[in-house]
């Protein structure tokens, strides 16, 4: 396994993953908690009783969450602030949330809702109709006026009677036509079932304007940041680089087209302007004088160029020559260098050959020279006999090494010869080649000296041409043509401005000055004339600046090719920005255009605000902006739909009642469920068998008669009866107060509750089976057979689910016998009767059937006739009369007899004999128990025992207790916050104990255990009350703070109570809870500083009394 890889992975997704654990923790530390437990309840009711409205509460939550998350990291890209970002979200998505249910319930409330009659109207009924239509006509005409001026299709500031004719104005009242018919067609079926409810909605949405007012404004917030989110994550910063590009070579392409335009325009402009200085204005004067006097000298003039023409001619052909003889010099010397550079190609083609051959010959050389050193050596040490045979001195063996060693000396001394051969080739080789090379050299400088003459020679060919000219006393022109020439160059400058221009015409006046100036009889007719146009130059300065500055406009920037080169979008901005420095604009024009290019950079894709990149994105048509706008509105949209069918999910029945009311549907149910009582369900079925079905007339499909009915049977009808006609659904049939007509709807919703009940509760059938059985069994006379039966019942501890018990045969009256008989053989169909299986005629009842004894006994009528039947079952009148003979008459005495032995009596019924728990039994059951009750109140045994180890931190937990109940004896306000907080310690303990008691099953060994557990934890309930786990300072704190929000703050009592138990907390926070002295500081916190004056903030909530004299339950 990677271990590398691994940890780059999670370093990458370090951030994820930190968030992943830190919601699980959250998550995880808030299922622990009693908000939770309620939280998991609420939603596993939601779900199993309406799962509709289950499913879309869970759609809506997740979407809400979806959305929440694009919109706070559209919104984080805004702000920099996650946390910011996170408060600002939430309330977005919470408020459109909750808004979005409110709109669905005012519709749900408000589409069946009536309006109430008004005040007499200002405006006549019969007439109103017509009215109103000719108000609509006129406001549809005036629409449609402004309609078609807002298009362009016509201006009703410019109309004339040709405009209204047919042929133009045609297909306009065709759609007036149309418009006309379709507003007839609505008000036509305006009370129709196909347009109503669209009428109706749109009342309920003007009424509700408020809410639509947030709800859009949280939406549109959210769609823009989601928007920007979505589109960030598909349009990614490569996208938003070659989007710059494309749109820079748009934008820049117009920027250089308008630089064009301002150029053309400021032109003609500063040309216009120039014509009617008073500078252009007198060097005509002085052209006009010149071209006067050159017509007077013509024959002077043409003198005068020809010998200058001569001149110069004669000096060009002198440099014509010298340039021809240095050309025939240069050719001679580079036929030489040629034949000079191919004998050094070829040699040098050689050279290579002859090195090599050189170094293998001096190689060889040298590995002969050291043959003959070693074999020098060898003949050393045979003579000293070191090596060898051993032995010093000259023999056989040392001769013949030297006789070796001539040999190679030899051999050495050829191969040196070859070696010097090969040498002596190759430094022939490199010598030509250096003389070659030196050859060439002052080859070269000869060239170079003939040809720096030619170019010379040919320079000051150019030089006198060119100085023909420019020179102003060696015009260009034929004499004969200068004055046309002179005309046109001056018609060319007034038509097209330039310097150039300028130029050529100063020329030309100084050429016909100079000519003048040469000739003395011509020379005085110059006096006053001035060719130099300095002054119109000066005036003229802003407009040739420009013109320099077209010419490098158009070099550098015009031109498809100019602006194809620059790829990025820095080097487009660039460019423009080149263009317009080139453009040599006044300054006012060139702040417009800079302006206007640092705009067009500044809203850059690749480098601009998110903001600037989505406008840009619809302003170029992008489809993705436009698919993450519509992704945005869809969730945002599918969020409002959740909540609007939501909220139709929860619609009851009752909804559907017309009302001049808008009530909520919890409204609504509250109302009747009120009225229904601690027994609903057995309330809405006997309000349903009272009801009698009537031919359906306004939705009153039901009768009911309380007159015929038992009173408090009646009485419970009653009040439903007068709860639906709280919200209109039943009102009373006929003059007798008894009989009521009912709605379809108010039947519909009690069938729904005693459905519910079916349901929901499982022993709901059985119930109503043992409830069908019982009264069958009970008849002809159910209450005194109810309370016949109830009682031969005796009571005993519940065991095994049943709490009584019935011995038949101790039941000696035969008719109460028969009674009780039935009834059990009735209860035994649905297992409410239980024989015991060691004593006969013994049963055990459930306290299901008790109850329905007792339901019937309190309910069911007496019968005037069970005593008649009662007497007639027992023989009291078919029985004749008994003689009991005369009084007066002695009876014989009966003989003693032998006295019989006492009878056995018949043995007690006892429970099968249980075995005593053991210890541990008994310890394990404890301190399962406790856990399980303390942990009710959120302690532990452990945390109870060491905080209560030592005597006095009991003593010292009661004080300060005592402490702080004196205090809320003191101030009535705080007894009751107190009272409550412990009414909720003990419906949590009586939850857990009655859980607790349900799994003891009977077993009387540990109930026994369990109370005595139960009984110590409320004994030392109070010693627990100030831990701060149990949370009372904080139920405290919140409830002053919640009550804080009413009025907008806190008031000087309120703020110094929460200030107290601050303190208070803050010390139990820090201190150790199992010292004594920590409780004795405790109890000093508790008693310093406290006021008795605590506002009445408890009362902020109460409903307050209605002014207008209509009951309200409403806050």
């Amino acid at each position: 396994m990677d271990v590398k890889l691994m940890l780059d992975g999670l370093a990458q997704n370090a951030q994820p993953i930190a968030v992943a654990l830190f919601t699980i923790s959250v998550i995880t530390l808030l299922l622990r908690t009693r908000l939770a437990k309620r939280l998991f309840a609420g939603l596993e009711k939601t779900f199993f009783e309406n799962w509709q409205l289950g499913l879309l509460a869970t759609t809506g939550i997740v979407l809400s969450a979806a959305s929440g998350w694009t919109t706070w990291d559209g919104m984080r890209n805004f702000t920099g602030e996650p946390l910011l970002s996170g408060m600002i979200t939430f309330g977005i998505q919470g408020v459109m949330l909750i808004v979005a249910w409110l709109i669905g319930e005012s519709f749900a409330t408000g589409m069946n809702m009536q309006s109430q009659k008004g005040a007499p109207r200002f405006v006549n009924p019969q007439i109103q109709t017509w009215l109103g239509a000719g108000i609509g006509l006129l406001l549809f005409i005036a629409g449609m006026t402004l309609f078609m001026q807002w298009t362009g299709q016509a201006d009703v500031r410019q109309a004339s009677p040709d405009d209204i004719a047919w042929s133009k104005t045609g297909d306009k009242f065709l759609m007036f036509g149309a418009g006309l018919l379709l507003v007839a067609l609505f008000a036509l079926y305006a009370a129709s079932d196909l347009v109503k409810p669209y009428i109706q909605g749109f009342r309920v949405i003007v009424r509700n304007s408020a809410l639509w007012a947030m709800f859009l404004a949280c939406m549109a917030t959210s769609v823009f940041f989601s928007f920007d989110s979505l589109f960030t994550s598909i349009f990614p910063q490569s996208e938003r680089v070659r989007a710059a590009e494309l749109r820079a070579q748009n934008q820049v392409s117009g920027i250089v087209s308008d630089i064009e335009q301002t150029i053309a325009s400021r032109r003609a402009t500063l040309a216009e302007t120039l014509f009617t200085t008073e500078a252009w204005t007198g060097y005509e004067t002085h052209i006009d004088n010149m071209a006067k006097a050159a017509a007077q000298s013509e024959g002077a003039i043409e003198r005068y160029v020809n010998n200058q023409i001569e001149t110069r001619r004669r000096a060009v052909k002198e440099q014509q020559e010298r340039m021809a003889s240095a050309q025939s010099g240069q050719a001679g010397l580079a036929g030489r260098k040629i034949s000079l550079t191919e004998e050094k190609s070829r040699i040098s083609g050689q050279r290579p050959e002859l090195a090599s051959e050189f170094a293998a010959k001096k190689a060889e050389h040298d590995n002969k020279l050291k043959e003959v050193d070693a074999k020098r050596v060898e003949a050393m040490a045979e003579d000293k006999g070191v090596e060898g045979t051993g032995k010093e001195g000259r023999g056989p063996i040392y001769r013949q090494r030297m006789s070796e060693l001539n040999l190679l000396q030899a051999a050495a001394k050829i191969a040196e010869e070859r070696m010097k051969d090969a040498q002596k080739r190759l430094s022939a080789v490199e010598l030509r080649m250096a003389a070659i090379d030196r050859e060439l050299a002052l080859l070269d400088g000869d060239l170079a000296k003939l040809k720096g003459e030619s170019e010379t020679a040919g320079q000051r060919i150019k030089l006198a041409e060119e100085t023909v000219k420019d020179d102003s006393s060696a015009p260009k022109l034929d004499p004969s043509r200068i004055l046309p020439a002179f005309e046109r160059a001056k018609a060319e400058f007034r038509a097209g401005p330039t310097a150039e221009r300028l130029a050529s015409l100063q020329k030309m006046c100084g050429d016909i000055g100079g000519a003048l100036a040469s000739t003395p009889e011509t020379k005085a007719l110059l006096s006053g004339i001035d060719c130099d146009p300095k002054v119109t130059a000066d005036a003229a300065a802003e407009l040739f600046t420009l013109q320099t500055g077209i010419h490098t406009f158009q070099q550098t920037c015009i031109g498809g090719d100019k602006l194809v080169a620059n790829t990025s979008a820095d080097a487009l901005f660039s460019f423009a920005r080149k263009c317009l420095a080139d453009s040599a604009l006044p300054s006012k024009d060139t702040e417009v255009l800079r302006t206007k290019i640092n705009h067009i950079e500044l809203a850059r894709d690749d480098k601009a605000h998110r903001f600037v990149v989505t406008w840009n994105a619809f302003q170029d048509g992008n489809r993705l902006a436009y698919l993450a706008l519509a992704i945005a509105l869809a969730i945002d949209s599918l969020i409002f739909m959740s909540g609007l069918f939501g909220a139709n999910a929860v619609r009851s029945p009752l909804s559907d009642v017309p009302s001049y009311k808008a009530r909520s549907a919890s409204q609504l149910e509250a109302t009747i469920n009120a009225a229904l009582g601690p027994h609903p369900y057995e309330t809405a079925w006997l309000t349903l068998n009272t009801l009698r079905p009537v031919t359906n007339s306004d939705g009153f499909s039901a009768m009911a008669d309380l007159s015929a009915m038992e009173r408090s049977a009646a009485d419970r009808v009653r009040m439903v009866l007068t709860a639906g006609a709280d919200i209109g659904a039943v009102e009373t049939a006929s003059h007798n107060p008894e009989r009521y007509r009912v709605r379809s709807e108010l039947r519909e919703y009690l069938s729904g509750v005693c459905d519910k009940h079916f349901k929901t509760d499982v022993h709901a059938k059985d119930r109503a089976r043992l409830d069908q059985l019982v009264n069958a069994a009970l008849s002809p006379h159910p209450r005194e057979h109810a309370d016949l039966v109830l009682h031969t019942l005796e009571p005993i501890r519940e065991t095994e689910g049943f709490t009584s018990m019935v011995t038949l045969s101790e039941v000696t009256n035969a008719y109460d016998n028969r009674v009780v008989r039935r009834v059990m053989n009735a209860g035994s169909t649905v297992k409410a009767v239980a024989p015991d299986i060691k004593l006969d005629d013994r049963y055990y009842i459930s306290p299901k059937l008790y109850e329905v004894l007792l339901t019937i006994r309190a309910t069911a009528a007496e019968s005037p006739n069970y005593e008649n039947e009662r007497r007639r079952f027992e023989g009291v009148d078919a029985r004749p009369a008994i003689d009991g003979g005369q009084l007066r008459d002695a009876n014989p005495q009966i003989a003693q007899q032998t006295p019989r032995p006492p009878e056995l009596a018949k043995p007690a019924a006892q429970l099968p004999r249980m075995l005593p728990l053991s210890e541990d039994e008994q310890h394990q059951l404890i301190n399962a128990y406790r856990e399980h009750l303390l942990g009710s109140i959120g302690l532990t045994p452990d945390m109870v025992d060491q905080r209560l180890q030592l005597p006095a931190a009991r003593s010292a937990m009661l004080e300060a207790w005592r402490a702080l109940d004196g205090h809320s004896k003191k101030n009535l306000l705080l007894g009751q916050m107190l009272r409550e907080f412990q009414n909720g310690q003990d419906r949590d303990l009586s939850a857990v104990y009655s859980r607790l008691v349900s799994d003891v099953g009977g077993d009387p060994r540990k109930r026994q255990v369990l109370d005595a557990v139960e009984d110590n934890i409320r004994d030392n309930l109070v010693l627990y009350m100030l831990f701060p786990e149990t949370h009372l300072l904080d139920y405290l704190i919140e409830e002053i703070e919640n009550a804080a929000q009413a009025d907008d703050g806190l008031q000087p009592g309120e703020q110094a109570l929460k200030d107290q138990l601050k303190y208070v907390r803050e010390g139990l926070g820090s201190l150790n809870l199992a010292n004594p002295q920590s409780w004795n500081e405790i109890r000093q916190r508790l008693a310093a500083g406290y006021s008795k004056d605590l506002p009445n903030f408890m009362n902020k909530f109460a409903p307050r009394p209605n002014t207008d004299g209509q009951d309200s339950g409403e806050i």
